[in-house]
């Protein structure tokens, strides 16, 4: 369908931003010191980083990420003022984010990292800005790893996170609805008061999971990674109410160097998660698949373009939410 495919400005911006960026990262490139191999550079095969999937490289390691995309297909229940579901109707969210990343190696063995995001979205059509008008989430996580297994071209490593966000949401349609509500109950004195409570709402979650990961290199323009986890979790509306949660996903990275010395890789990822982490009301389980394509010149930086692809579940409807979004990622390994 037409209102399917991106527009080609976004895509064409975002490149020219990689470039930019590369290009701003020169000097610092220049007078980069290899004493000894770098992180990612394991088995003879320069892994490539992805904002989806993580790595289990012990090492200390700074990374940003920029992305931008749209969720469609959002479905809006139409209630009638008994509270009874009488039709849907469909818009489109953009959406943008931030996310920066630290991760110091005590040792060759153990690493702790601690993260922050940020983000909004915003309804594209008049059936999305009058249902979700706009949000905003900003996150943190903290953790620890500990290398488990390490041979020659393949490593196993244990991870323990703790992660929570707070989203906040603005919705017009909430507003009406709780005056229509407060008038239909009689209540035409506190109508307006009714309304500004339901205009805006606030949610928060934790995560606290445990997993393993793992990168194997059969030869060095490939390699593979891959990760699981488990844990317990909130939602955002449902504080208290903890369930479980299940992550998994896994990475597959060529390096053109080493088979034609071109500085270029190429990324393809896939992300399942039981419980969204951004928000129940867009939706619950979710799977998600990625293509990045990223600069390989340099052993210990990493700067590149990576687009997702998510379908994400929805609680009022068996209709999907499509959400893709490009990212723009720069990672730098320090030992």
């Amino acid at each position: 369908m037409k209102h399917r495919h991106l527009s080609a400005r976004p895509v064409a911006s975002a490149c020219l931003l990689v470039v930019l960026a590369a290009i701003m990262a020169a000097p610092v490139m220049a007078q980069e010191d290899i004493p000894g191999a770098a992180p990612r550079d394991f088995g003879g095969h320069l892994f490539i980083p992805s904002t989806i999937v993580p790595n289990p490289f012990i090492s200390t390691t700074v990374s940003s990420t920029t992305g931008f995309g749209r969720a469609l297909n959002l479905e809006v229940p139409v209630m009638n003022l008994q509270g009874e579901q009488i039709g849907t109707l469909s818009g489109n969210i953009g959406i943008i984010l931030l996310e920066f990343d630290y991760q110091q190696a005590i040792n060759r063995q153990f690493a702790v990292h601690a993260g922050i995001s940020g983000g909004s979205r915003a309804g594209t059509t008049p059936v999305a800005i009058l249902s979700e008008g706009i949000s905003a989430i900003y996150g943190y996580s903290v953790g620890g790893a500990a290398s488990v297994v390490r041979k020659r071209n393949w490593q196993l490593s244990a991870t323990a996170d703790v992660r929570g966000n707070t989203l906040y949401g603005v919705s017009p349609l909430a507003f009406v609805k709780g005056v229509v509500h407060a008038i239909g109950d009689g209540d035409s004195t506190g109508a307006l008061q009714a309304g500004q409570d339901s205009l805006l709402k606030e949610g928060n979650n934790v995560r606290v999971v445990g997993g393993l990961r793992a990168a194997y290199t059969p030869a060095p323009w490939i390699g593979f990674t891959g990760y699981v986890e488990a844990g317990l979790g909130d939602k955002f509306y449902e504080s208290g109410s903890n369930t479980g949660v299940v992550n998994g996903g896994a990475t597959v990275s060529f390096d053109l160097n080493p088979l034609k010395s071109l500085p270029l890789g190429l990324l393809g990822t896939y992300r399942g998660q039981s419980l969204s982490e951004q928000g129940e009301d867009l939706g619950g389980s979710s799977q998600a698949l990625g293509f990045g394509v990223f600069y390989t010149g340099r052993r210990f930086f990493a700067i590149g373009l990576e687009n997702t692809w998510q379908w994400i579940d929805q609680p009022f409807t068996d209709q999907n939410i499509d959400a893709v979004v490009g990212r723009i990622v720069i990672r730098y390994d320090f030992n």
